[in-house]
């Protein structure tokens, strides 16, 4: 039985690595593709790594540098969107979306938050859900680190370590409280974005239902519900409706 284990463990890394060397070849044969104006070919290659499952942020970059230079924009907003979701702080991804929702027809000019809102928000999405989950644990394990410092050298409570202490214990609370926010946000906000030229929204999940408005392609909208093969999306300025499931790919 253990030699069994082993050879399974065995062949579960060879499967991994021959998986991942698969991964590394088509990224970078779609990279080479791309440098050669192929853009075609780059975005089968780098599909086909997103169809297996990996997630990287540069990929899905690159992808939709790929599509907008094959003139399809509702696929490069998806994979710009895409892009920042993995790594919020993504700046070139950030301005090359800017370019392309430029060209969605569907564009909507959103009114400028008040500043103090703009930089929470800014602040908020600088990091991946994950990564401010790994800085309330540095955080928690620094002030770990001061408080033994302190027992150890049986230090007073208004000491300069002591007070360092309190500082980090604020930015941990601060840390913790825009943390949450964001790990909320990433786990209910379900958005897609639209991929056919045109796509008819009705009020209830069927073609023979009342006409509520008409989206076009490269619009991101809000998923609200799913029912059989259709969609609930909701709009920024408030608006809801079906739409078939065929008709958008979720971010």
């Amino acid at each position: 039985m253990k030699h069994q284990s082993i050879l399974i463990v065995l062949i579960l890394v060879l499967l991994n690595g021959t998986w991942a060397s698969e991964i590394d070849e088509a990224y970078e044969l779609g990279l080479k593709a791309y440098e050669s104006g192929q853009y075609n070919l780059a975005i089968q290659e780098f599909e086909k790594i997103v169809e297996s499952g990996w997630e990287s942020s540069e990929l899905h970059y690159n992808l939709g540098n790929a599509y907008y230079r094959d003139d399809n924009m509702a696929a490069a907003v998806w994979a710009f969107e895409k892009c920042l979701k993995s790594e919020p702080g993504h700046k070139d991804a950030a301005f090359n979306l800017s370019l392309v929702n430029l060209r969605v027809k569907d564009r909507v000019d959103i009114p400028e938050p008040p500043v103090y809102l703009k930089i929470y928000n800014q602040i908020k999405i600088y990091l991946h859900p994950g990564q401010w989950i790994i800085l309330g644990a540095v955080l928690l394990l620094l002030i770990s680190l001061f408080r033994m410092l302190r027992l150890i050298r049986n230090m007073g409570a208004n000491g300069p370590i002591r007070k360092t202490e309190n500082i980090i214990w604020v930015i941990l609370i601060l840390t913790i409280l825009v943390g949450l926010n964001a790990i909320t946000d990433y786990l209910t906000k379900h958005e897609g974005i639209i991929y056919k030229d045109q796509v008819t929204a009705t009020s209830e999940p069927n073609e023979y239902s009342t006409t509520l408005f008409i989206v076009h392609e490269g619009l991101k909208i809000k998923v609200l519900d799913t029912k059989d093969d259709w969609v609930e999306i909701e709009l920024i300025d408030g608006k809801s409706g079906w739409i078939p499931n065929s008709s958008l790919r979720i971010i």
